[in-house]
């Protein structure tokens, strides 16, 4: 099970580097490598992300969707 602290990081770091649409999509390698994880638990993370409709992934890179950027916007506010 992915702890929740961990998709949260997950999250803050794609909206900290502005990955908002394709063509500001972070490789899966970089994103790991800046929040402290393995490639294969942030690969999970952002499974989990799609399924909620959080990131969509083009290839091997990841961005947020706008319900993500909502949603991390209201927690700011």
């Amino acid at each position: 099970m992915i702890h929740e602290s961990k998709i949260r990081t997950v999250m803050q770091a794609l909206h900290s580097l502005a990955a908002i649409d394709r063509e500001r999509a972070v490789k899966l390698e970089d994103l790991a490598r800046i929040v402290g994880l393995r490639v294969e638990e942030v690969r999970s993370i952002v499974d989990k992300l799609k399924v909620l409709g959080y990131v969509n992934t083009i290839n091997d890179s990841v961005h947020l969707t706008s319900t993500a950027i909502i949603k991390l916007s209201s927690i700011y506010c």
